[in-house]
């Protein structure tokens, strides 16, 4: 490999270039991926939380609408009743001056005379 030296920067001592090779401890791996693991785990955390709010607020809002129907289809059968009782007793009562109004007369003239059948 050639080698670039005026990428070659001088640390503490040591060259470091486009050649250079990174040597990465163990323990420097795992906090790394521990860190790498709690920012995803925090942020993963925080948009449950959010969804559960939001899930929350969409169901309270869906609960209210269908108690509102339903007080509104509960009022509606209530006027369906008084209005069927109201039809009930307003046929009862053309039933009753039908009756009183044109009462069946019996005709004393007019005979009715049985017949039995032959056996």
């Amino acid at each position: 490999m050639a080698e670039v030296p005026d990428k070659n920067v001088e640390v503490n001592g040591r060259i470091v270039g486009a050649n250079s090779t990174v040597r990465l401890s163990v323990k420097t791996a795992m906090w790394i991926v521990m860190g790498i693991f709690t920012i995803v785990m925090g942020i993963l955390s925080y948009a449950y939380f959010d969804l559960k709010k939001d899930i929350n607020a969409s169901r309270q809002k869906f609960i209210e609408t269908i108690d509102e129907k339903v007080d509104d289809m509960t009022d509606d059968v209530q006027t369906i009743r008084i209005d069927q009782a109201t039809m009930k007793g307003d046929i009862k009562l053309i039933l009753d001056r039908q009756t009183r109004d044109n009462p069946i007369k019996a005709n004393p003239n007019v005979s009715v005379e049985s017949v039995v059948p032959p056996e």
